[in-house]
């Protein structure tokens, strides 16, 4: 077997690289470790709870797929090792408090913590587009869990209908057994 070859143990796909360390994915046709720590990055970073199933519907990947390559990358401790937790171990510092002012002659002021940055209306338009895609993200990212939040309900009154239903259907087959004891009586 070469290096770039999948080894099979219990079970198991490892990717092997040639020096002997686990193969970031980059020899197949879709690095899919990658795709897994880039998601679970992602969601992390925009303040968002990387869970089994967001990291699957970001990266399109076979839950099965995911669930290896979390076990890969928790392994090479670029996750945490602490189960149902999907966090990157290299984590940005503490955020700071951020603030932008617009001042009456049209100057940005840009607080972050301490330090003030001022922008001239060229500038801002400038930076603008390199935030907006942040912004998007955080926006889409509240709808997601907006819509988890939503979809557990949603399962919950469903159960709630189907047992109810269940409890009905049950009765009436109860009744109907009752009526034919009458009429044969």
């Amino acid at each position: 077997m070469n290096s770039t070859q999948a080894q099979r143990t219990s079970g198991i796909s490892t990717h092997r690289a040639r020096d002997g360390g686990v193969d970031l994915g980059t020899t197949e046709e879709t690095p899919t470790l990658m795709l897994v720590f880039e998601a679970i990055r992602q969601i992390n970073d925009a303040g968002g709870e990387p869970t089994r199933e967001r990291i699957v519907a970001m990266t399109g990947l076979k839950p099965t797929t995911v669930d290896d390559r979390i076990k890969v990358l928790r392994g090479e401790g670029m996750i945490s090792p602490q189960k149902q937790c999907y966090r990157p171990m290299h984590q940005h510092v503490a955020a700071q408090a951020v603030s932008c002012t617009v001042m009456p002659n049209g100057i940005y002021k840009i607080e972050k913590g301490d330090e003030v940055m001022t922008l001239v209306p060229a500038e801002a338009r400038q930076l603008a587009p390199m935030l907006a895609g942040k912004a998007l993200e955080a926006s889409a990212l509240e709808r997601v869990q907006e819509m988890e939040t939503r979809m557990v309900e949603m399962a919950q009154q469903l159960k709630e209908v189907d047992r109810r239903y269940k409890a009905l259907k049950a009765s009436q087959s109860g009744n109907v057994a009752q009526q034919s004891l009458e009429l044969i009586q």
